[in-house]
């Protein structure tokens, strides 16, 4: 079970899908007494066929203050590094080079929940950095 608590659809603002292969993300995440259970926050990637998520880098939620340094993430292109969690209106998932390179929707997400979480989550700074 995952819920997606903090995302951005890039046609709400009218904007093209963007390729975020090895782009960094850099981001704050506080929770104000944020109960997750045993649940795993990740940035995630949707794109035509599949949704991403960044497992091997859980991101870490500061309780009841900021954080001093930001979260920083870099978006690899290696699926060892991802996982699957959705493929969308496709029989198979897209290979994730594919959605990297056409993401149309972004954002954290909470994954393994044992129960509803309770609590505030708040984001601060949040920064995409794209390869050049």
């Amino acid at each position: 079970m995952s819920i997606l608590p903090l995302l951005v659809y890039r046609i709400w603002t009218n904007e093209d899908p963007i390729d975020l292969r090895n782009a960094e993300v850099s981001v704050y995440l506080r929770g104000d007494n944020l109960d997750l259970g045993d649940a795993q926050c990740y940035f995630w990637v949707v794109g035509s066929g599949g949704r991403w998520h960044l497992t091997s880098q859980p991101v870490t939620i500061s309780q009841n203050t900021w954080a001093a340094e930001p979260t920083r993430l870099t978006l690899h292109n290696d699926p060892q590094a991802w996982h699957n969690s959705w493929s969308g209106h496709t029989p198979s998932p897209k290979p994730l080079e594919s959605v990297l390179g056409r993401v149309i929707s972004y954002g954290f997400s909470f994954v393994g929940m044992r129960y509803e979480p309770s609590g505030r989550l708040c984001m601060d700074e949040f920064q995409l950095r794209l390869k050049e």
